[in-house]
């Protein structure tokens, strides 16, 4: 870095002494025309030598060239002196200016775009890059700069979310909870943001979920219930409080959802057998349970009516499996998918089940409805358009088919 910094200011050094010394150039007319009428002399001259033209005629020549010079001589104003002062006096100016204001120039476009693109950079990388010192420095300053911003403009949401995943690169995380909180005063309730919002407020509190963390992690997963980051963060939350079998049964949900054999699924297993063994719990159950997962799965088509046709394509579609005949109103699984996935085929089994206590396998049936809503509010709406099955048996091996074909009264 400063290295570089030496280098471009040498060069920098440079561009400025070559202007300055152009702009000093004097290029007055008694200089030019001198040099104009040396330049005729020395014709005339070698005119003689190559007897182009007689004596007389190259004195008459000559005669004539000194008159010229006398009257361009004449004609010149070398006198002015407050005139000459003054264009002096103006370079000099020009020229602090430049010497000034040319750095100045440089710096503020380097330090526009060079910030902006640093910290789109920090805002999509958000994984535990080690950062160099010179870099760190840098950094810092540019989020100065965005702070400063802030300050006159404290609804930017782009810049709330520049600052919050830049510090928590920079594990800043009582800074990155601050900017978190103004999101979340922003954009409300976005599951996505809740996650990483009780993320952060746990890592700023020692990796600590109990309260507010909780509270987040909780809304986030009514909101998305499938939500894999809402998952596993849930499976730590019950974790801390020491319900073991809690944890294991989310972070199993979140399984399903990572690619095989990636990295990510490798941890969860290695978080998953580990909680296990340190609180003697055998994971033959959930092995048998996962070898059964396909005795309770329904299948399902689900379609949009073409009389709805014209409904927006980026509208949410929530399906819903709930118990019948059953004092438990709250959904046993709850998937969210939108209008531009429909006609939709998919299978419902215990691995989606909201809570490990509620599942699939522990009714004899079910109905399933399919809402598409227009705000994307898990609570059924004046408008919604919606499909309901008959009951299903747990243990159906046919494709139960839902047509999307009324509206919510």
């Amino acid at each position: 870095m400063i290295l570089f910094w030496s280098i471009a200011s040498s060069f920098l050094l440079i561009s400025i002494i070559v202007i300055i010394r152009t702009l000093f150039r004097n290029n007055d007319a008694k200089y030019s025309n001198k040099a104009t009428h040396d330049q005729k002399l020395r014709e005339i001259y070698i005119d003689i030598e190559n007897k182009l033209i007689s004596e007389s005629e190259a004195k008459d020549a000559i005669i004539e060239l000194k008159k010229l010079i006398q009257k361009d001589s004449e004609n010149i104003d070398f006198t002015n002196s407050k005139l000459r002062n003054l264009k002096i006096r103006s370079k000099k100016i020009i020229s602090i200016l430049i010497f000034i204001l040319v750095p100045v120039f440089v710096l503020t476009i380097y330090s526009y775009i060079g910030s902006s693109n640093s910290i789109k950079l920090l805002a999509t990388n958000t994984s535990s890059q080690e950062l160099s010192n010179d870099n760190l420095v840098s950094v810092e300053e540019m989020l100065k700069g965005v702070e400063r911003r802030l300050i006159d403009d404290p609804d930017n949401a782009n810049d709330w979310l520049m600052l919050a995943n830049s510090y928590v690169v920079l594990k800043r995380f009582t800074d990155a909870v601050r900017a978190y909180e103004n999101l979340y005063r922003l954009n409300g309730d976005d599951p996505s943001l809740l996650f990483r919002y009780a993320d952060v407020l746990a890592m700023a509190n020692s990796g600590i979920f109990k309260g507010k963390p909780t509270e987040l992690v909780k809304k986030g997963l009514q909101l998305d219930p499938e939500n894999t980051m809402g998952l596993w963060l849930a499976g730590l939350a019950e974790y801390e409080e020491g319900r073991i079998n809690k944890a294991i049964d989310y972070w199993q949900r979140v399984l399903p959802k990572l690619e095989k054999g990636s990295d990510e699924e490798k941890n969860i297993k290695k978080y998953i057998e580990f909680a296990a063994k340190e609180n003697n719990i055998s994971l033959d159950n959930s092995a048998v349970e996962k070898t059964n997962l396909s005795e309770y799965s329904i299948k399902l088509n689900i379609e949009l009516s073409s009389e709805f046709s014209a409904v927006d394509i980026n509208n949410t579609v929530f399906i819903y499996a709930k118990p019948v005949n059953s004092n438990i109103k709250m959904p046993i699984v709850v998937l969210r998918k939108k209008v531009s996935d429909l006609p939709l085929e998919l299978s419902l089994d215990d691995s989606m089940s909201m809570l490990p206590n509620n599942k699939l396998s522990g009714y004899e049936s079910v109905i399933v409805l399919a809402r598409i809503s227009k705000t994307g509010n898990a609570k059924s709406e004046k408008g919604d358009l919606i499909g309901v099955s008959n009951p299903i048996s747990t243990r159906s091996k046919e494709t139960i088919k839902i047509i999307i074909n009324s509206i919510v009264e």
